[in-house]
Parts: structure tokens; sequence; C-alpha cells
């Protein structure tokens, strides 16, 4: 009867958490996976944030690949458009997406007009002046490195072990947007995305 007792009150909560902390890192792994290949597409498209949060939701998707049935080639197009279609809300309703480099003060030291758009130019950047812009303290070379900040709320499916990790982080953290995060259920997963710039960078856009 004791065994039963502890087993009930203490190894049952550790071994739910534990689960549900493997699945939290799983799913970061691939947060940090989906934020790289999302700066790496906004590297080669000009920085549009759209088109990162498109490469962000692909590859996000094989989260919401369920085990429900086996994939074969008969029903693997249509489970991977079901896993793209809940990867691309999640991220419209849950994702929170910030360019922090190149920086405001980046873009007014180095944007030039090219083809009717300003841009910060990433051609030629070995032949060009490396003077440190006044503004931002960096040179061309630093604003031409395109981070991508993404911060995805997560949902948390195991019972008992969810509440209680939400109730605990909560108390450390007062983000606005961490705070809407833990009364959803969901948990705030932040990654940076790093990459150089392979085309110039439109200003202009924003």
């Amino acid at each position: 009867m004791e065994f039963f007792i502890v087993s009930l009150f203490a190894l049952l909560p550790l071994l739910l958490g534990t689960l549900q902390i493997a699945l939290l890192l799983v799913a970061n792994n691939h947060v940090d996976y989906a934020a790289f290949s999302a700066a790496r597409r906004g590297a080669i498209s000009n920085g549009d944030m759209g088109a990162m949060k498109l490469e962000f939701a692909k590859a996000l998707s094989p989260l919401f690949v369920t085990s429900e049935e086996s994939l074969d080639r008969e029903n693997v197009t249509m489970r991977v458009v079901q896993a793209f279609a809940k990867a691309t809300l999640e991220v419209g309703l849950y994702t929170r997406f910030a360019i922090l480099s190149p920086t405001t003060a980046a873009r007014q030291d180095f944007v030039i007009e090219r083809e009717g758009r300003k841009v910060i130019p990433s051609d030629s950047l070995n032949v060009r002046e490396t003077a440190i812009g006044n503004a931002s303290g960096q040179t061309l070379g630093e604003a031409n490195l395109l981070k991508l900040q993404v911060v995805y709320c997560h949902s948390l499916i195991v019972p008992f072990a969810r509440q209680l990790l939400i109730a605990a982080v909560r108390q450390v953290d007062r983000d606005p947007w961490h705070n809407l995060c833990y009364s959803l259920g969901r948990i705030p997963l932040r990654s940076v995305g790093v990459s150089p710039m392979q085309s110039d960078f439109f200003v202009d856009r924003d």
C-alpha cells in the first residue's frame, strides 16, 4: 500500500514531467531548425518577412504529422499537406517574428538607392568601405548578417505536468506575450536564426 501511495504522489509526477520535458526538447530542436531555415530564406529574398514565415511553417510541419496511421505512398501527400496547413495556422496564431539585424540604426547608416528602392547592398562587400556606421557602430559586413528572432507558443499535452510547468515558469516570466502563451496552455520557445545576406535587404519594405 505504501508503495502505491509513493508511486502515485512521487514517481508518477516525475515520469509525466520527464515526458513533457522530452517532448519540449524535440519541439525546441524543430523550432531552432525552422528559425535557421527562415533566416536562410530571408537572406535570398531581400529580407521578406512573408517568405520567412512561410519557410518557418514548412520547416515546422514535421511536428504536426500524426501517428494515427502509417505513412505510405498512398497517403504521404495528404498527410504532408495537412501537417503544413496545421503548421501555417500555428505560425499565424501563436508565433511572433522580429528582425534583430540589420537594426534600424544600421539601415540608416548603410541605405542606398538602387533601381528605385532603398536597400542595404550585399554585393562586393570585400571592396566596399569598411568604415563603422555612426548610428549603429557596425560595418556594412556586420549589417549584412540577417538575424531573425522567433517566439513560438508551443502547446503542452501531458496532463498534470502541463499545469505544473506553466505555473512554475510564469512565476519568473512577466513578458506579456509569454503570459498570453501560458494562459492558452502553451509555453514560449525562442530561437534566433542567423544567415549572411545573399541579396540586398529592402529597407523601404518596412
